[in-house]
């Protein structure tokens, strides 16, 4: 984790490797570059992703990620600062612009020319004691690929035990591509255990998704 010393708004999250995640409100600028601790090196990540909150990007803060080979851009972020060099950087790099349909992340895609995927969803949280006694706690996304079908990922969590041992555990449960097609929140529930409808069911990007897919499909 880190924070930029120029904005105390603006954090920087590091978890998986080489993704980078931009978190807080507001603006994102290059001055932002300069955070703490130690030594940050924007170079040394591949896929860098505004969440919910960042609502403008700046010049030069993108184009010092030299490595990047995916951009991923909240429904929040409504401006980033163009310039040649900006968009001779994600051209050359052939960088993977993602987020949601109807979104300035796919109009930029578009307009450079580039793929598009549309944002991995998160759908909810889960949580049950097990027979064992252990609080069991699954979180569910909703996952889109380039080249396969779309699926339902689970991250199985169980405090106290050994991932490796009895607990804990990632699973991939596979999609039709077209699984969308005429389907609204409450069909999507079909998908998963009761236990997941109440927040399905006030999952507003699930929403804009479903919505969104099956006008373009002439279905809604």
């Amino acid at each position: 984790m880190y924070f930029s010393d120029h904005n105390e708004k603006i954090t920087f999250s590091n978890e998986w490797g080489c993704i980078l995640k931009v978190e807080g409100k507001g603006l994102v600028c290059a001055e932002d570059l300069n955070a703490s601790p130690g030594s940050f090196k924007p170079e040394k990540y591949s896929e860098l992703e505004f969440t919910k909150g960042i609502t403008k990007v700046t010049k030069g803060f993108i184009e010092a990620f030299t490595s990047l080979e995916c951009l991923v851009i909240a429904f929040s972020v409504k401006s980033i600062e163009r310039s040649p060099e900006l968009d001779n950087f994600l051209i050359t790099n052939n960088v993977l612009i993602r987020g949601e349909y109807n979104s300035l992340a796919e109009r930029l895609a578009k307009e450079l020319g580039l793929r598009f995927l549309h944002c991995d969803i998160f759908l909810c949280w889960t949580s049950y004691e097990s027979q064992g006694g252990y609080r069991e706690s699954t979180k569910r996304t909703l996952c889109f690929r380039l080249d396969g079908p779309p699926y339902i990922y689970r991250e199985i969590f169980t405090p106290g035990i050994s991932a490796g041992n009895n607990g804990g555990a990632d699973l991939r449960e596979d999609l039709p591509e077209d699984f969308y097609v005429g389907c609204d929140l409450d069909g999507f529930t079909y998908n998963l255990p009761q236990i997941c409808e109440e927040a399905i069911m006030q999952n507003k990007q699930l929403e804009r998704f479903l919505i969104i897919s099956n006008q373009r499909l002439g279905k809604k």
